[in-house]
């Protein structure tokens, strides 16, 4: 079995078909499905369900991907670390961080930092699913919860604080609840089925005793852009919220909160780089108030 091979079974996996797949890798599809072939005779079993409409996994396919997902970043790690050699502060770092954060504090916060490194150039991952730790090959991991194992160092940032919060013109036409009883009463935005799950979805659940949202969003600044729409309540970071000028819903109720994550991969802990970028990020979240009252 060779990465070349593995590679092409992570793009087909992905696409379900070779025509896809080929297109992403630059190479024919006869090239992947010949690929494909020679890297089920190397493992001895089918990978994919061959049919008209696409190839899909079977269950060794099933079992395979997520190692070779695995395989794939650190792959991709080797690459980044070999071509940029500690010699001096440049290169590319990559950052991995929720998405609310990302965009309102992580990415404002490059600006100085690429004053004074303008060779340090960023990838980063900003979204609301947070990316399994043995799966990233991230240097710079942001999390609003502490990870029981894994191949990083960690340090506590501080603590971010959410609350609920609404549109001045929201609270002039509805008013505003007094107690978590009346929320039942008013028009929340939430979070779409398969991001349920998430701590700041259950929390408005809870709060809103199981009162289920009108509109329900997949990601944070969508809710931020339907709150500033006048559409109703919705679960934000309270430095979000407070930026954005909206009002405060049930300000002296319960909040709730995540301590801040900051996860160094130990495979890039001595790329000057990173040390460069982590320092910074750690000054500036000791400079910064996200938990706000």
């Amino acid at each position: 079995m060779n990465w070349d091979d593995l590679k092409t079974f992570i793009s087909v996996a992905k696409t379900c078909n070779v025509t896809d797949a080929g297109a992403a890798l630059r190479v024919s599809a006869s090239t992947v499905s010949r690929k494909i072939v020679a890297l089920e005779e190397a493992l001895g079993s089918a990978l994919f369900l061959k049919r008209t409409n696409g190839y899909f996994l079977t269950e060794a396919g099933k079992a395979l991907l997520p190692l070779a997902l695995e395989a794939e970043e650190r792959f991709k790690l080797i690459e980044r670390q070999i071509a940029h050699p500690n010699e001096h502060a440049g290169g590319c770092v990559r950052i991995d961080c929720p998405e609310v954060m990302g965009t309102h504090l992580i990415i404002p916060a490059l600006e100085q930092l690429h004053e004074q490194y303008p060779d340090i150039h960023f990838d980063l991952v900003n979204s609301a699913l947070s990316s399994k730790l043995t799966h990233s090959h991230s240097d710079i991991i942001i999390r609003l919860h502490r990870p029981e194992n894994g191949n990083f160092t960690m340090r506590c940032l501080g603590r971010l604080t959410q609350g609920l919060f609404c549109s001045d013109s929201y609270a002039a036409r509805h008013g505003l609840p007094q107690q978590a009883a009346e929320l039942r009463r008013h028009q929340l935005i939430g979070w779409t089925e398969e991001m349920t799950h998430m701590p700041l979805a259950r929390w408005l659940h809870e709060l809103g005793n199981g009162h289920k949202p009108w509109l329900r969003l997949q990601n944070l600044n969508a809710q931020i852009n339907a709150v500033a729409a006048g559409l109703g309540i919705a679960a934000l970071p309270i430095y979000v919220g407070m930026r954005n000028g909206f009002t405060r819903v049930l300000p002296n109720g319960p909040a709730h909160g995540a301590d801040i994550w900051l996860l160094r991969n130990l495979a890039s802990q001595d790329l000057k780089r990173v040390s460069v970028v982590t320092e910074h990020l750690i000054g500036f979240f000791a400079q910064t108030d996200t938990d706000l009252p």
